[in-house]
């Protein structure tokens, strides 16, 4: 496979459909419920079309904090016509304890990569596309708000190449993404009335990492950790505090 100099996630994306070679050999993954100050995340739950799992691995849980510390989830390719794509899912309901309300979310992760190579190019990438749906406010079930975002990455925006990034034999550096989504907006934004807020949202997150290299080069990228924040916020505008944890995020705010 010849790669050009420079490519983007969306310049591959034809490629990545083929580097989906390998038949679903993931058994999904139920690591049940887990209780934090606010916040309760309820079926957590990881699969995989491309890798056997676990990929992120079983949770833990401090305050609101829900988080991941995966050992297994990378993508390598090397040599010419190297291709590897390794996707992830997981899956996850919020659901706020009595006296909270989910107002903002947010998710963040973070990896490393190396590319190497004298001549050539190697190629490598993280995306994260996330699907959240609204689905009860202040208690009572609504029809579903459905939400799609992408999270945004550092640096190169999560894209790297040895020829662009380099020069080699050796690049490598780290990574993460972050993505925010207000969850009080979406309602306004979709004229749900509510007295409080949301108190039940649904997660699906879909992590893609990516490889590609020509003869003579090798593309490495892992992902490290996938945390949380944990928030409580009091009902006065003027003495609404926070306090960061680190990736799944939840704001509750006690009546």
């Amino acid at each position: 496979m010849i790669i050009r100099p420079g490519l983007t996630t969306a310049a591959i994306s034809t490629v990545v459909l083929f580097a989906y070679t390998n038949p679903a050999v993931a058994v999904p993954i139920n690591y049940g419920d887990f209780t934090g100050s606010t916040v309760m995340f309820s079926q957590v739950t990881e699969d995989s079309g491309t890798d056997p799992t676990p990929l992120y691995g079983a949770p833990t849980v401090a305050g609101d904090s829900l988080d991941f510390n995966p050992v297994s989830f990378n993508s390598f390719a090397t040599g010419a016509a190297g291709v590897d794509t390794t996707d992830g899912t997981l899956t996850l309901m919020m659901m706020s304890l009595p006296g909270n309300f989910i107002d903002t979310i947010e998710f963040d992760e973070a990896g490393d990569f190396t590319l190497t190579g004298l001549s050539g190019t190697a190629f490598a990438a993280v995306t994260a596309n996330f699907f959240l749906d609204i689905t009860e406010v202040d208690g009572v079930g609504i029809n579903p708000i459905n939400i799609s975002t992408a999270m945004t990455f550092t640096p190169s925006n999560g894209d790297f190449d040895l020829i662009t990034d380099g020069p080699g034999p050796l690049v490598n550096g780290a990574w993460a993404g972050f993505l925010s989504v207000d969850i009080e907006q979406a309602l306004i934004d979709n004229n749900v009335p509510f007295v409080n807020g949301a108190t039940k949202v649904s997660v699906t997150f879909d992590n893609t990492l990516t490889t590609l290299s020509e003869l003579g080069t090798s593309a490495f990228i892992a992902k490290k950790d996938v945390g949380g924040i944990g928030i409580t916020v009091v009902p006065e505008p003027a003495s609404l505090g926070l306090l960061a944890l680190g990736a799944f995020v939840m704001m509750g705010r006690r009546r």
